[in-house]
Formats: structure tokens, C-alpha cells, sequence
């Protein structure tokens, strides 16, 4: 629905895009002094935008990358020439861009292959839009992931986390839909800045069609800022809680008379301390990214980005008692060093070509290249507490080098057709992904006792020759992965209200560890070769509003593990089964789903106690029967007039179908808790209080645990409430306060073994945010 009043066309542009969610763009040469008589009434995009241009002697066409439109002058007639009739070009009515709409939610997504509304995947889908991340302060990925349906994170030993949905690890990560490879030798060290995202859109359940090998738990699609049509600068600085400060720029809009030419340049900067003694981090993100129009049906779009970390960190945790009781430690104890460092650099290079063929068919050529480094060297505990003794914990300290180089080109191919009277699409593509990582660490005892109650963090450093002379484990490796893969995906019409979505990849997958110095083999290379990963769903539409699907995915995930007689295992599998129904109410304004779904998985490694291995001291089994089974609910967008909602639930059980006491053993941790909500809503009040914004939200999950060598850790349930006030002081400047955890609640944001790996979740906290916009 739309109600723009007659005003300059600029102008009118502006409150268009923002009520269509839709990018526009328009030179500056084209627009000034035009006006326009208005637009009212209920109109799609593309309808309301010609409306909207009706006697301005302009005309709009879809951009060639499927994302908003661009501004032309309508062709006039020249003497002599004769004109065809008028021939309107028409795209999507849509766009997936978040960014300026103000809502919790998107029509689009674009991680399903193709660009797609939510109700066309038939899968359970979430959509974390610009304006949900600026108001939740979600400055990082896991700020983001945190904040989302059936997301869990455990916190990784050196740094990053790992992150799982529906009781598997999330393995899977896109940067603009295509796939990057991760690798770490011995824990996660990833971390990513949301100030250059547009969105964040994760799809759950089994995702072989997108990535190939993996785990049936989600997939991330990180989906970048854009150069904008209209010249814009954003700029944003906070102060919060343990000396945190941050200021972010960022600036848009043509670079050339007619439009053409598009930039984007982002700058933010964090500096920052803790609430546990002993570290720090300053964090430094650049981006840059051009636009470039060869016509109105090709886009060429290239940028670069780097991100910087420099800290003091602590790492590995705290302990429990040796019979898994609670410490009770302060909030504020780290084990940690104040030599501690952990520096870390990230650069990507990424281009993309976009072609339109005509008004059905697409194309979308990208490459990307992206080099990341971590230095670390630190010391931690390690040893659970006696209760009787108060003793047991001991100091250890290691050093980590690593450097990982990650190509990956992308081919997507995109379009309609018509057969047996009815519309239909398609999406066929391949993919090409190689990693090369370089890595040297090593890990040694000082041979201290370590104080968990009056901690030393002044121990004297060891020269990095010492703990690699006295490593009690440490390797210099050089791991090379290597994923090709073809897919085609189809949604057939079977009927007005039924579509069959139906497809598949074939993956190729090569991992190679050989020895940094001498290149001897390290471990047992291992490959897959043509491994069919089927996809399948069938959509019901019961009306314009609502729809119910059934669907089924499969991946696999190679595993370098032999039996008896030297063969490697077959692949891990993962299948997953969903039935859902999905919502969009208020025209659009709104999503709403809700799905059962059951994954299987098969093929885990378990340990030969057989014996008799032809190769090695240790063999296995293909064995290990999994199965996670539960409920996913979530609902976003505006509800009523100035109130977005975000709202998340999952029911989760996961039980092992066979070999119940060896699996205890290795998967002893309840990796998604069997309840979890995640609640955010902010309104704006009405009449002459609508300067103000009120917002609020709350965390909340059942009980979970981990399990070693029979003593177990646990955490039990808890609810983190947060809030915020926001203040618009006039079209340029608003300001907010955020306030976390409201109620102070202590808990474990990740419980780890007896002997370390546990860490307390933030306490209360605030933030001032003031943002400015011009």
C-alpha cells in the first residue's frame, strides 16, 4: 500500500524505496528539478515505480544482478528513423535488500540459489535484516547467530565459536551466496564484522545443494553492503561497558553523471576491554566495493575488504570441581596472561559479473579470494579442581601460527520457461573451492600449579623456541582441500497451488596434510568422488497468504578414519526431513513458519576394539546411528503500525539409535538444548511520542550439559532479558541506550570438561549508540 504525496522526484524515490523495500537507482542529472504527481493505492514494486514515473520522461528497468532498478530517459524518437512499439522491460517485484526498509524481516532471500520469497524454500529460513542487528547492537556474527532461531555457541578454546543448530556443528558459510572453506588445526579462531553486511540469512537443516560436504545442521549466508543510487554518508559512535568504544563511516552513492558508476567505502574501528581481568581487544574493518552499469542488462561489481584484530585474550576457560560441581569464581577471574596476544588479519577480494539475457534468464559469474592469518601465543590452565585438596589445575602455554589462502569461483544460471501450459524455473550452477592453510603450533607444561581463586597473571613468558623445543604436541602441517561441484534445482508447476521443488549436486571433495618442512605425508589423504546429494520438496498454496511444504536434503562430510583392513570409512550422512507452513500477512510485512523436522545421520567413526588393524594401532567401525528430531517456530516483521517483532522457538531432542554407550563417550554434550526462545521487539510510539522508540527482548533455553569420562558438567536453565530507548532527534540524528542482561543473571554461556572450557556469560551492561545520517 502505498500514499506518496506530489513532491520532487528525488524525494518521492526515497519514500518509494523505503515502502516497497526496493533499490532504486537514479542519477542526480536525471532527477533534479523533476517532480512527480504521487502514487496511492496498492500497487506492486514494478507497477508502483511506473506509476510513480508517469509524465517524468523517465522509464525503469531491473537491474542486471535481479536487485532493485535503475533510472533512463525513455528513448525519443529521431527523424528519419521509425519507432517500434514501446517494449517495457520488467523484473523482480522485490528486492532481498534489507538495508532501509526499517523491518525485521525480507519478501526475498537469496540463499536458496536464485532470489527467492521465503515461502519458495521449503525449508525453515531466517532472515537477520539491517535494521534488527543495528537496534540488537549486534555488531559481530556471533552477536547475530546468538540472537536466532535454534542457534547455539559454545565457545572455542582459542578465541572464536563454534556455532550449532538442531544438535550439529554449523560448518557451512557464504559470503553473497558462495561457499567459503574454514580450517583451523586445533580450535575455531573465526570471527566477522557485521558493518559491511546488508543481511545475514541462514537456512536449517541439511544444505548439501548449497555447500556439498558438511553437516545437516545450516547454512550462513553473509550477504554484503552495496554502493546505493543516492548519495549517503552513515556515521555511528558508542560507549559502553568495560571501556568499550566504537565509530563506524560509511558513505555511498554515484560516481559518475549518469549513475553508472557506483562506490561504497566502510571504515569502523572497536576498542575495547572486558569483564574478566586481563584483556583487550582493539578490531579494525575497511571495505570497498564499486558498482558498474556496461548497460542495463550487465553489472560488474568488485570489492575488497580487511579486517585487523589485536588482543589480549584468555582463553580455554575455567574448571569445575573434579565431580563436576560449580566453582562459584567471580565473573571477573580469568587465567589468563598479560602477555597473552592473539593477532589475526583477514583480506578478501571478491568480483561478480551479472548479466540479464532477457526478462527470464540470468546470470551470475563470481570469484573471490580470501587470506586470513592468526598469531597467537598464550598460556591456560588445565585440570579440574579436588574438592578436598583445592588443588590440580596446572599452567600450560602454546603458540599458533597459521595462514589459510581460500579460492572459490561461483556459476549460477537462473531462469523461467513455460512447458505443458504453466511457468516454471530452474537454477544450475558449479562450483570450484580450494583452500590451502599453513600452520605450525606447538603446546608445553611450565610445570606451575595454577591458582584458580588468586590467579597470577604475571608469570614470566617463555621465548617461543622453548615451547617448541619442549612441546608435548605440535606440528607444522600444510592441508590442502579441494570441493568442486555441479547442482541444478528445479520448482515445477504441477498445479496453481502445488509446486515440486526438485534437485541435485554432484561433489568431488580431496583433503591432502603433509608435513610444513619436509612434505612428507602427515595423515591418510582422503577423497569422494561424484557423491549425489539429492533435494526435494513439494509446496502446497492453500491461499495468497499461506502455503504448506514437505521436503527432503542430504549431505555428506568425508572423514579420513580406516577400518580392519586399511579402507577408508564411507562419508558421514545426514538427512533431513521437514514438514512446515509458512505465512506472508500484511502484504508482505510479515513472516510466520512453523516445522517439524527429523535429521538422521550414519556413518560416524567409532573405535575398532577388535583389534587387528592391518594399518596402524587404532582402526574403526562405520557405525554411530544419530537422530535429532524437533520443532522450529518463528515469526517476523511489523505487526502493527510501528512495532517490528522478532520471535524464535525450537523443541529440540537428539538420541543415539544404536551403540548408546561408546557414542556417551565421544558425543557427550547437549550441543542445542531441548527448549530455546529468542524474542526481540521494538515499537515506535505513536502521536507526538513517536521520537521515541521502546525496545525489548529475551534469551531464554532449557537446561544442557556435558559429559566426560562419567562426570558431568551442567548448566541449568536461564533467561538473559535485554532493552533498549531510542530518541530521533531529527531526520539526521537519533540516539539509543541499550541495556543487556538487565537482570544481571549469571550463568555459563559455554560449559566446557571438568578441566577447563567453561566461560561465564556478559554481565549486565550498556551501551550509548548515537547515529547520524546524511
Amino acid at each position: 500500500m502505498f500514499s506518496i504525496s506530489a513532491a520532487p522526484l528525488d524525494e518521492a524515490l526515497g519514500q518509494f524505496g523505503v515502502a516497497a523495500q526496493v533499490t532504486v537507482v537514479a542519477s542526480p542529472a536525471l532527477t533534479r528539478g523533476v517532480r512527480t504527481q504521487g502514487l496511492s493505492g496498492r500497487y506492486t514494486a514494478e507497477q508502483g515505480l511506473a506509476q510513480l514515473l508517469v509524465g517524468t520522461g523517465l522509464q525503469a528497468v531491473a537491474n542486471a544482478n535481479g536487485e532493485g532498478y535503475q533510472l533512463r530517459r525513455i528513448p525519443q524518437d529521431v527523424p528519419g528513423v521509425s519507432t517500434l512499439a514501446p517494449v517495457t522491460v520488467t523484473g523482480l517485484a522485490d528486492s532481498a535488500v534489507t538495508e532501509g526498509s526499517g523491518s525485521y524481516t525480507s519478501r526475498m532471500v537469496t540463499i536458496g540459489k536464485g532470489q527467492q520469497t521465503l515461502k519458495e524454500i521449503p525449508q525453515s529460513v531466517t532472515v537477520v535484516t539491517r535494521q534488527r542487528m543495528d537496534d540488537q547492537n549486534a555488531n559481530t556474527l556471533d552477536d547475530v547467530l546468538a540472537n536466532s532461531t535454534g542457534m547455539t555457541l559454545y565457545k572455542s578454546p582459542m578465541g572464536g565459536n563454534y556455532v550449532f543448530s538442531r544438535g550439529f556443528r554449523v560448518d557451512s558459510y557464504q559470503f553473497d551466496g558462495v561457499n567459503r572453506a574454514f580450517y583451523y588445526p586445533q580450535a575455531n579462531n573465526f570471527t566477522s564484522n557485521t558493518v559491511i553486511l546488508d543481511r545475514v540469512e541462514i537456512i536449517r537443516g541439511a544444505t548439501g545443494l548449497l555447500q556439498g560436504a558438511g553437516s545437516p545442521s545450516a547454512a550462513v549466508n553473509l550477504v554484503r553492503k552495496r554502493p546505493l543510487a543516492e548519495s549517503q554518508v552513515q556515521m555511528m559512535a558508542s560507549g559502553g561497558s568495560w571501556n568499550n568504544y566504537r565509530a563506524d563511516i560509511d558513505a555511498t552513492g554515484p560516481l559518475n553523471e549518469s549513475g553508472s558508476l557506483r562506490g561504497r567505502a566502510v571504515a569502523s574501528y572497536n576498542d575495547r576491554e572486558y569483564f574478566y581481568d586481563e584483556a583487550k581487544s582493539r578490531t579494525g574493518v575497511l571495505y570497498g566495493v564499486l558498482s558498474y552499469d556496461f548497460g542495463p542488462d550487465t553489472t560488474l561489481t568488485a570489492g575488497v575488504s580487511y579486517e585487523e584484530l589485536r588482543s589480549t585474550p584468555f582463553f580455554h576457560g575455567l574448571p569445575h570441581y573434579s565431580n563436576g560441581d560449580d566453582l562459584g569464581l567471580k565473573r571477573s577471574t580469568s587465567l589468563g596472561q598479560d602477555w597473552n596476544r592473539w593477532n589475526g588479519k583477514q583480506t578478501t577480494v571478491f568480483a561478480e559479473l551479472a548479466h540479464r539475457f532477457n526478462k527470464d534468464w540470468s546470470a551470475r559469474l563470481t570469484a573471490t579470494s580470501t587470506q586470513e592469518s592468526n598469531d597467537s601465543k598464550y598460556a591456560f590452565s588445565d585440570g579440574a579442581v579436588n574438592p578436598s585438596t583445592l588443588l590440580g589445575p596446572s599452567l600450560y602455554a602454546g603458540i599458533f601460527d597459521l595462514s589459510t589462502h581460500n579460492k572459490a569461483l561461483d556459476l549460477e544460471v537462473d531462469g523461467t520457461f513455460q512447458a505443458l501450459g504453466r511457468k516454471h524455473s530452474v537454477s544450475v550452477g558449479a562450483s570450484l573451492n580450494h583452500l590451502t592453510s599453513k600452520d605450525d603450533f606447538a603446546l608445553a607444561r611450565l610445570n606451575r600449579a595454577s591458582n584458580v581463586w588468586d590467579p597470577d597473571h604475571h608469570v614470566p613468558e617463555p621465548s617461543d623456541d622453548w615451547l617448541r623445543e619442549n612441546a608435548y604436541r605440535g606440528d607444522a602441517t600444510v592441508v590442502k582441500m579441494k570441493q568442486t561441484g555441479v547442482y541444478g534445482v528445479g520448482r515445477f508447476s504441477l498445479a496453481d497451488p502445488l509446486t515440486l521443488v526438485a534437485g541435485a549436486r554432484v561433489s568431488w571433495y580431496e583433503n591432502t596434510t603433509r608435513y610444513r618442512d619436509t612434505g612428507d605425508q602427515y595423515s591418510d589423504p582422503y577423497k569422494e568422488n561424484g557423491v549425489v546429494t539429492p533435494y526435494g520438496g513439494l509446496i502446497y498454496a492453500f491461499n495468497p497468504q499461506w502455503s504448506g511444504y514437505v521436503s527432503f536434503a542430504q549431505i555428506f562430510e568425508p572423514q579420513n578414519a580406516l577400518d580392519a583392513s586399511g579402507k577408508v570409512l564411507d562419508p558421514i550422512v545426514g538427512k533431513n526431513y521437514e514438514v512446515g507452513i509458512k505465512g506472508e500477512l500484511l502484504d508482505g510485512k510479515v513472516n510466520t513458519s512453523l516445522a517439524v523436522f527429523r535429521i538422521d545421520q550414519k556413518n560416524q567413526a567409532q573405535e575398532d576394539l577388535a583389534g587387528g588393524c592391518a594399518i596402524g594401532d587404532i582402526c574403526y567401525v562405520s557405525s554411530g546411528k544419530l537422530r535429532s528430531q524437533g520443532v522450529d517456530a518463528e515469526i517476523s516483521g511489523e505487526v502493527a503500525k510501528g512495532w517490528q517483532v522478532f520471535a524464535g522457538y525450537t523443541f529440540n531432542t537428539l538420541k543415539f539409535l544404536d551403540d548408546t554407550d561408546v557414542l556417551n563417550t565421544n558425543f557427550g554434550r547437549t550441543f542445542t538444548p531441548k527448549h530455546m526462545l529468542r524474542l526481540w521487539t521494538d515499537y515506535r510510539l505513536p502521536g507526538e511520542w513517536s521520537a521515541w522508540t521502546l525496545g525489548a527482548g529475551v534469551n531464554y533455553q532449557t537446561g544442557s550439559y556435558t559429559e566426560t569420562r562419567s562426570v558431568r558438567v551442567s548448566q541449568g536453565p536461564f533467561a538473559v532479558w535485554n532493552a533498549r530507548v531510542g530518541y530521533q532527534f531529527n531526520k539526521h540524528w537519533s540516539a539509543a541506550l541499550n541495556v543487556n542482561n538487565i537482570f544481571d543473571k549469571t550463568y555459563y554461556q559455554t560449559i566446557g570438561a571438568p578441566g577447563w572450557g567453561s566461560f561465564y556469560g556478559d554481565p549486565r551492561n550498556a551501551t550509548l549508540t548515537v547515529r547520524g545520517t546524511f
